[in-house]
């Protein structure tokens, strides 16, 4: 394209809208929700504290599994959702999925899932309870997965060895 076209294009407004087009989706989604430090810190603070709010409300509901769980697993999701505001969705969901780490997420997501569709639409109280089970477990993992020598610790204390070479 020669320059004096580009020039006009942009005089008249048309050479962003191109680039706009041009850049990917990701890269319009990461400019659209750009925040400054502290509405990222406000936005951690809600999602963390309404997650916790959520998870320790859950506990009212021991006797009603299906609502424990539902309640539980929202208050799980929310409390992920807080970190990411700490470091962008993009740079979190990375993490989430590198090397040995998502093991650990698609077991953590999977059994949050699996606890909310046992709540929601089968209501069967034992799947409930199971769910929520490994679900806590898979948090644990996930968790530890974030602090280094967590997970060879945990597996020290159930007695087993864990893999050094990878």
């Amino acid at each position: 394209m020669p320059a004096w076209l580009g020039r006009m294009k942009s005089a008249v407004g048309l050479a962003e809208e191109e680039e706009q087009a041009e850049a990917g989706l990701l890269q319009q989604l990461d400019d659209a929700t750009t925040l400054d430090r502290t509405q990222r810190m406000i936005g951690f603070a809600f999602c963390f504290g309404f997650g916790l709010l959520l998870s320790f409300m859950a506990p009212m509901f021991l006797f009603r599994p299906t609502k424990f769980a539902s309640i539980y697993a929202m208050g799980s999701i929310m409390s992920l959702c807080s970190t990411l505001f700490l470091v962008g969705p993009f740079k979190q969901i990375k993490r989430m999925f590198d090397g040995k780490r998502w093991v650990a997420t698609s077991l953590y997501l999977g059994s949050l899932v699996c606890t909310l569709v046992a709540a929601i639409v089968f209501h069967s109280v034992i799947l409930c309870l199971l769910c929520i089970i490994v679900q806590f477990c898979a948090f644990i993992w996930y968790a530890a997965s974030y602090v280094p020598f967590a997970q060879a610790f945990i597996l020290r204390m159930l007695g087993r060895e864990a893999d050094t070479t990878g």
